[in-house]
């Protein structure tokens, strides 16, 4: 009975911490940082198990969200297991006409030719892959598409949201990654999915 009366007790806790992760759950949404809004109320329900706590978990969340501008991003279960690193490499194509095609966002269904100075994504007018002001995840000089030996590379551009290739690799800034026809990534999350194509 007294295991009961506990488990009972401590539900009841943590349906009171859930309350109280409404507000960054719900702030996150508003501010566009859902990452950081849900993880707060993961931390505001567990807390409950500590009377008192939950209040500080939830300010403090309150004010992550307030000024950080990076959201925490969830770690994303691959749709593909990433290729063997004996795979050979990428062989020179700059001869060859590239595209790429937005599979989802707000571009979508469009594409673009990958030329000689290649591509440059973001919000800004001087970008060629031009989002529309204020798109969620992309700033305004967002990543770029370059040639290396005849190669496509892809290099992310100190981004706020960050760039990922299609298994969820993210890529560090300013570090170049090969692109093959076929290849897929995305901006911010996988709203604003690409892939590299052949006409």
């Amino acid at each position: 009975m007294i295991v009961i009366y506990f488990i009972l007790g401590a539900a009841a806790l943590m349906l009171l911490g859930a309350v109280a992760g409404l507000l960054p759950l719900l702030l996150g949404r508003y501010f566009n940082r859902p990452g950081l809004g849900k993880l707060g109320m993961l931390c505001c329900t567990f807390s409950g198990l500590l009377p008192g706590l939950q209040l500080p978990v939830a300010v403090g969340f309150v004010l992550a969200i307030l000024i950080k501008k990076a959201d925490f991003i969830w770690p994303q279960r691959s749709e593909a297991p990433p290729p063997p690193r004996t795979s050979p490499a990428p062989q020179p194509m700059q001869g060859n006409t590239l595209y790429i095609t937005a599979l989802s966002g707000p571009l979508r269904g469009q594409s673009y030719p990958v030329g000689r100075d290649g591509l440059l994504f973001g919000c800004d007018p001087s970008c060629a892959v031009r989002f529309p002001s204020g798109t969620p995840g992309v700033s305004h000089r967002h990543c770029c598409i370059r040639w290396q030996q005849g190669v496509p590379v892809l290099m992310d551009l100190n981004s706020t949201y960050g760039t990922f290739m299609g298994d969820g690799r993210k890529l560090p800034p300013s570090c170049p990654a090969q692109l093959a026809a076929g290849s897929r990534f995305y901006l911010g999350d996988t709203s604003c999915l690409f892939q590299l194509t052949l006409p």
